[in-house]
C-alpha cells in the first residue's frame, strides 16, 4: 500500500498549516516545534507532502502545551469558521439548505484527506453528523476533538441563523477538555470513546435556510446601491480582498462570487475610484507581506503561500518588484535596532 492511500498518513499542509500561522503569531517557534515532532519543513509548503496522522495530531497538542492554552485548537477553529475556507466557500457556494452544506461536505473532504470520512443520517428523531477517522488514535487528542467540536458547531450555527438552540443539540465526542467554557451547555457534551465525533440535532434543521455569507459580516449588502462607488465601498472589497487573499486562485470571477456581486459590478466599482482588481489585489499582497515580514517569524515559503503565491520565488520575483528588495532583506531592514 502507497503512503498516498494509506490512512495513517495526511498531507500535514492541510492539517496543520492554520494552526501553523496562528501558533506563529501568538509568539510560538514554529521551526522548532516541527524538529520537535519530526516532521519536514517541506510539508508546510508542498501540499502533496504526506505525514503520519498521529505525528500531526502530537504537533497540535505540543502547540496548545507550548503556548500554555488549552483552547488554542478550539479558539482557531472557531476563528476558521468565521472567516471562511476555499473548501467550506467550495461546499457552500450551492447550497440552500443545512442538510445541502452537510451533503457536500461528505462529497468534498475525501478529495483533501484519506483518514477522516463524512456522514450524515437521519431518522424521524434526530439528524446526525458524523466525522469517523479511520486510524484508532493511540493518544489524547484533546485539541483535535475540540476543534472538529468547535469548528463544525461554529459552522452550522453561523449557517442556520435564529434556526439554531443550543438547548437542541447534542455531540459526542472522546474528550470536552479542549472546549472554551461556555461555548455550549453542559447537557449537550456527551463523552464517549469513539473515533471522532457526532453532532444530533433536530430533522427540521436540515431544511433550514443556510448561508455562510462572510461577506455580509463586513458590510451589509443593502448598503450597496446600483450606483455605489463610495469609499466605504471600495473599503469593503479591499478588505474582503485582505481576507482572502491566500487563495491561490483569486481571480475576479471568483473574488465576485465570494462577495456575492457580479464580476462587472466589481470592475466598475473599481474603475470608478480609479483603480482595477488586479491593481487592489497586487497592493493587498504586498500589504499583507510586509506586514508578515515585519512583525513574525514566519518562514518566507509560509508567507508566499499566506499571500496567494505558488512558491518562495515568485514572491521573491513580485517583492523585487515592489520594493526592490528580496523578502528576506525588506525583514531584515524593518528589524528595530538595537539599543
Amino acid at each position: 500500500m502507497s503512503r498516498k492511500s494509506d490512512p495513517k498518513f495526511t498531507r500535514a499542509m492541510l492539517v496543520l498549516y492554520p494552526l501553523a500561522k496562528a501558533f506563529t503569531l501568538r509568539g510560538g517557534d514554529i521551526e522548532a516545534l516541527l524538529a520537535r515532532n519530526g516532521i519536514p519543513h517541506a510539508a508546510m509548503t508542498d501540499p502533496t507532502k504526506l505525514v503520519d496522522a498521529f505525528t500531526c495530531y502530537a504537533a497540535i497538542e505540543d502547540m496548545a502545551e507550548t503556548l500554555g492554552d488549552p483552547y488554542f485548537g478550539a479558539k482557531v477553529a472557531i476563528e476558521t469558521a468565521s472567516k471562511g475556507t476555499p473548501a467550506f466557500r467550495e461546499a457552500a457556494t450551492h447550497a440552500l439548505t443545512l442538510g445541502d452544506f452537510l451533503s457536500r461536505l461528505v462529497v468534498e473532504v475525501p478529495k483533501q484527506v484519506d483518514n477522516v470520512r463524512h456522514s450524515v443520517s437521519v431518522t424521524p428523531d434526530a439528524a446526525s453528523f458524523e466525522v469517523h477517522r479511520t486510524v484508532k488514535a493511540h493518544k489524547p487528542s484533546t485539541q483535535l476533538d475540540a476543534i472538529g467540536v468547535t469548528l463544525f458547531v461554529t459552522l452550522i450555527k453561523k449557517g442556520i441563523g435564529e434556526t439554531f438552540d443550543p438547548k437542541d443539540i447534542l455531540i459526542t465526542v472522546p474528550t470536552t477538555k479542549g472546549l472554551p467554557p461556555g461555548f455550549l451547555p453542559k447537557r449537550a457534551l456527551i463523552t464517549s470513546p469513539i473515533d471522532g465525533l457526532r453532532i444530533s440535532f433536530p430533522p427540521h434543521w436540515l431544511w433550514a435556510p443556510f448561508s455562510l455569507d462572510w461577506a455580509l459580516a463586513a458590510l451589509p449588502r443593502g448598503e450597496f446601491g446600483p450606483d455605489d462607488h463610495s469609499e466605504a465601498t471600495l473599503t469593503y472589497l479591499r478588505g474582503m480582498l485582505r481576507d482572502n487573499i491566500a487563495h491561490p486562485d483569486l481571480h475576479l470571477e471568483s473574488f465576485a462570487a465570494i462577495c456575492g456581486l457580479h464580476p462587472r459590478r466589481v470592475q466598475r466599482i473599481m474603475q470608478a475610484m480609479g483603480s482595477s482588481f488586479s491593481q487592489i489585489r497586487d497592493h493587498m499582497r504586498q500589504c499583507v507581506a510586509e506586514d508578515l515580514l515585519s512583525k513574525t517569524a514566519l518562514p518566507v515559503s509560509q508567507i508566499a503561500l499566506d499571500v496567494g503565491f505558488s512558491s518562495p520565488a515568485a514572491l521573491n520575483r513580485a517583492f523585487r518588484r515592489w520594493t526592490d528588495k528580496t523578502p528576506t532583506q525588506f525583514r531584515a531592514e524593518s528589524k528595530p535596532e538595537q539599543v
